[in-house]
């Protein structure tokens, strides 16, 4: 598999509580295992972290294998996760890239 092609993505949402910041990953977490599309099937993963300084802020890191992948998560996030992160007061940081190379220590 080409490492060049792999497709990395960091939301970052920040809620006004980290009870409304616990309930949002609780129903993501549920959001995403029960999701499924031919596209993303073993081409996807998601990593969703709450953060350890600020307890109100989460950070969910997608990465997908192909554009193919990353679209279908797309299509999961306009239609799914959005309205239901929306339920709540939030901001939302998106960041988009390529992942070039994956170092290892």
């Amino acid at each position: 598999r080409n490492l060049m092609a792999t497709i990395k993505r960091l939301n970052i949402n920040k809620f006004t509580t980290e009870s409304d910041n616990d309930a949002f990953i609780e129903e993501l977490k549920q959001l995403w295992l029960s999701w499924s599309h031919p596209s993303a099937s073993g081409n996807v993963t998601v990593d969703i972290n709450k953060d350890r300084n600020d307890p109100t802020q989460m950070t969910a890191f997608v990465t997908a294998s192909n554009d193919e992948a990353m679209k279908a998560v797309d299509e999961f996030a306009i239609n799914a996760v959005i309205p239901m992160r929306d339920k709540y007061e939030h901001e939302n940081i998106k960041v988009d890239a390529e992942l070039l190379v994956s170092i290892n220590k």
